[in-house]
């Protein structure tokens, strides 16, 4: 494992070694700075239970993709943020290859199978392409872990290793990649049900003490995870995610059948990162050359009875990593309980890849157990095929150093894929595969007439595989220089400024900006994160957003942002944003009015819609945009005090009232149920009455007002359960006030006001966690104290 581990060392090697940080996709727009969020919080003591900067305030802990309590997530409070958050990237790749060395072991197969899984896994394509969907590679990494605890369990019937087991999988889910962890759970009731499918001996327990285990495994893993289960549902309850997504959301990315030749040839339709999201791009490669392929086709030709079952695992995932491309989705989609929660079904190729490295390394074995059982003349029939192979890519290499510049030109013109990634670079990309496809035949054409031993062509063919997958993928990561990354913009340094720390409105339309010209990265984070203020990376020099990375955003809020979104939308036409108390508006184009201060008129950029989601088509040209950064004249306090209210019960009619302009936000209030005394008076509010925040914390907000009159408090932070408010001292009740807010009922006099966020849901969750712990502590201790007295005993 040493060399292994320099072998992953030297992949992340700038990342590792140079002040860099990692800023592939959803790294530095959600993953890094909701990490720095918590980690900062920690630090300063404070518990991380609200966000109160993104989308006017969020549940942090309960999000689960901020990976709270994820364990390895504990190197970011003692190293260095940066570092150690390229540091558990890199760890994840060492780690997921152990673990499918220990569990290529764990189902018979020899240290050389372990070796050649465990390296096809960590080097191959689809490990790099999700290192940025951060949660998606840690839930990964434990995949193997937890087959093999499951099986050593059923192997054994294991109290031990059903624990280990029940950790690792809530380790998993702490990790935040639900579709990994859903597949996983289906994974283990397969294995539960047919052990043969992983086991090549498979005598173990009845089926209903496998079950049993299992059934443990889950109990626990309920218990020690509800501090984070609990809280998870309860913002899952009250997210958009409760309804589901549509079809087309849902499986926007899905495996194309195209894609497959990613498998072979590297990014071979890449059309350049701008067009990621309307591409199978979402993986940027899956190449795994021809060595697993050809190791797993020993092993689906040899004896092994699990072949039928890897297939079977290996066909099924590969049709949900399709997605939209077969029916078959479709009908899960439509008849499966929760699969309209459940975003981007090529993520599910995971498991296709996880069970094709099973199968080359377990080929090997297969491969091997032929050698000594068969005369070299029955392998006469690898030796001609690979020297075959070798005569065919051989052609292709002299094809390529002969034809290259006509056939470049020729394919130019007929075939353009990208003017990003012209045939030039497909082309170099086939040449380097018919090379290593030379190599590669040439071995196995020297191993089949024994002309090598295998101990040499062990490490010949390990040598090849890594050569293969690390020149393939090597870097696919981007970073950035730390500097780089925190240093202001001026659209940030206007924001910054201001002392009110007034809340910004990115308009929606620029997340589809892209820009028009080539920058090297450090241009690129400052033109599109900071001046354009993408999605989470405010969060990273703690501005207040109304707008976020909507993984799970509050359904009430996210009505009054849909109604902001549409292209083409006025901000002034509604009042939301003035509730919002949204001071800075960036918009795509100039605003009049006296409503709109313009302080700074940025950068160009291209807006891609679905119609110009690619150079190949006919469609129109990309629509050209010049960011504007205003700031709004007529925004509203955080908090200011309102002397009407109205009950408005009905949802619709709530946001019929906030998309026009029914009531005036300033005198009155919509809420959805009466209030309890005092009632607010019907006079107009009088000169003299105030309310002012002292103190702003994640978890709090402190405020002091002065009513001459009864008053109701609006506050501009998101109503969510688990909030509660103290007047002068007494609890009382909070009202969602305009269908996403806060309000309270306010007496005459000066009142001392604080809100704090105490959910029930953590507390409790806190409380079974604990208890449970303790009990699994108490029993593991009296199983032990049984073990000894039997053993002492005469």
């Amino acid at each position: 494992m040493a060399g292994f581990l320099g072998l992953i060392v030297l992949y992340f090697w700038e990342a590792l070694t140079q002040p860099k940080l990692m800023v592939d996709r959803d790294l530095p727009i959600f993953f890094f700075p909701n990490l720095k969020l918590w980690v900062e919080a920690v630090k300063a003591g404070e518990l991380p239970l609200w966000n109160p900067y993104s989308f006017c305030g969020q549940p942090l802990w309960a999000s689960l993709q901020t990976a709270i309590l994820y364990p390895p997530n504990i190197l970011l409070l003692f190293l260095p943020l940066e570092f150690a958050f390229n540091l558990t990237i890199a760890l994840h790749f060492f780690l997921s290859g152990w673990f499918v060395y220990l569990l290529v072991r764990e189902m018979k197969g020899s240290p050389t199978a372990g070796i050649l899984a465990c390296l096809s896994y960590t080097l191959g394509g689809f490990l790099i392409s999700i290192h940025n969907v951060l949660n998606t590679l840690q839930s990964t990494t434990w995949s193997p872990l937890i087959i093999l605890f499951y099986l050593r369990a059923i192997r054994e019937f294991s109290w031990k290793y059903t624990i280990l087991g029940a950790v690792t999988l809530l380790v998993q889910f702490l990790g935040a990649g639900l579709e990994v962890f859903l597949i996983t759970l289906i994974l283990l009731f397969f294995a539960a049900c047919c052990p043969q499918s992983l086991l090549p001996d498979p005598e173990g327990l009845p089926w209903k003490k496998r079950i049993s285990i299992l059934g443990l495994m889950l109990v626990l893993f309920l218990g020690l995870g509800a501090v984070q289960i609990i809280p998870f549902g309860e913002m899952m309850q009250n997210s958009i995610r409760r309804q589901g997504f549509s079809f087309y959301e849902a499986s926007r990315w899905s495996l194309d059948w195209l894609n497959l030749l990613y498998v072979f040839l590297p990014d071979f339709f890449w059309r350049g990162y701008e067009f990621y999201k309307t591409d199978q791009n979402y993986l940027k490669s899956i190449y795994l050359g021809l060595i697993p392929f050809i190791l797993a086709f020993f092993f689906f030709r040899g004896p092994d009875k699990r072949k039928s079952w890897f297939g079977l695992v290996f066909l099924f995932s590969l049709l949900l990593a399709f997605g939209k491309n077969t029916p078959f989705y479709r009908f899960l989609f439509e008849w499966v309980p929760g699969m309209k929660t459940i975003r981007y079904p090529v993520k599910f190729f995971f498991l296709t890849n996880l069970f094709l490295c099973l199968s080359a390394g377990l080929g090997w074995d297969a491969l091997m157990r032929r050698f000594p059982l068969e005369p070299p003349g029955k392998l006469f029939g690898l030796k001609k095929v690979a020297l075959a192979l070798a005569f065919f890519f051989m052609l292709i290499l002299v094809g390529l150093a002969f034809y290259r510049a006509p056939l470049t030109s020729f394919l130019s013109q007929a075939l353009l894929l990208s003017p990003d990634r012209p045939w030039s670079q497909n082309l170099h990309n086939i040449e380097r595969f018919a090379f290593f496809g030379v190599l590669i035949s040439l071995f196995f054409a020297f191993l089949a007439d024994r002309k090598l031993s295998l101990p040499k062509g062990r490490a010949i063919l390990a040598a090849l595989l890594i050569a293969d997958l690390f020149l393939a993928n090597w870097g696919f990561f981007r970073k950035v220089d730390v500097k780089a990354f925190y240093t202001l913009s001026p659209n940030l340094e206007a924001v910054l400024s201001d002392p009110e720390k007034g809340r910004l409105y990115p308009d929606p339309v620029m997340v589809k900006a892209k820009v028009a010209q080539r920058l090297d990265m450090e241009d690129l984070v400052a033109a599109i994160l900071k001046e354009c203020f993408y999605f989470d990376y405010p969060l990273v020099h703690r501005l207040h957003n109304t707008w976020g990375f909507g993984i799970m955003t509050y359904q009430p809020y996210q009505d009054l942002l849909d109604i902001l979104s549409p292209k083409g939308a006025d901000p002034g036409a509604t009042d939301i944003l003035r509730l919002m108390n949204a001071r800075f508006i960036l918009w795509h184009k100039a605003l009049e009015g006296p409503a709109w201060k313009l302080i700074r008129k940025g950068d160009s950029y291209i807006y891609l819609d679905d119609a110009s989601k690619t150079p190949l088509s006919k469609n129109k040209e990309p629509e050209t945009l010049v960011a504007h950064l205003y700031e709004n004249r007529r925004v509203l306090p955080r908090a200011f005090l309102v002397n009407r209210f109205s009950v408005v019960s009905d949802r619709m009619t709530r946001l019929a009232l906030l998309k026009g302009k029914g009531f005036d936000p300033t005198q009155t209030v919509l809420l959805e149920e009466m209030p309890d005394p005092p009632r607010p008076s019907p006079n107009p509010l009088p000169e003299g009455n105030e309310v002012r925040i002292i103190e702003r914390r994640l978890n709090q907000v402190k405020l002091e007002a002065v009513c001459s009159g009864p008053r109701l408090l609006f506050l501009s932070e998101t109503y969510f359960p688990g909030w509660k408010v103290w007047v002068d001292g007494k609890e009382e009740k909070i009202y969602r006030a305009n269908h996403a807010f806060r309000a309270i009922t306010l007496g005459p006099g000066r009142h001392s006001i604080l809100f704090e966020y105490r959910p029930f849901s953590f507390y409790g969750g806190l409380a079974l966690s604990l208890f449970t712990l303790l009990a699994l502590v108490g029993a593991v201790l009296v199983h032990r104290r049984k073990q000894i007295f039997l053993v002492r005993r005469p």
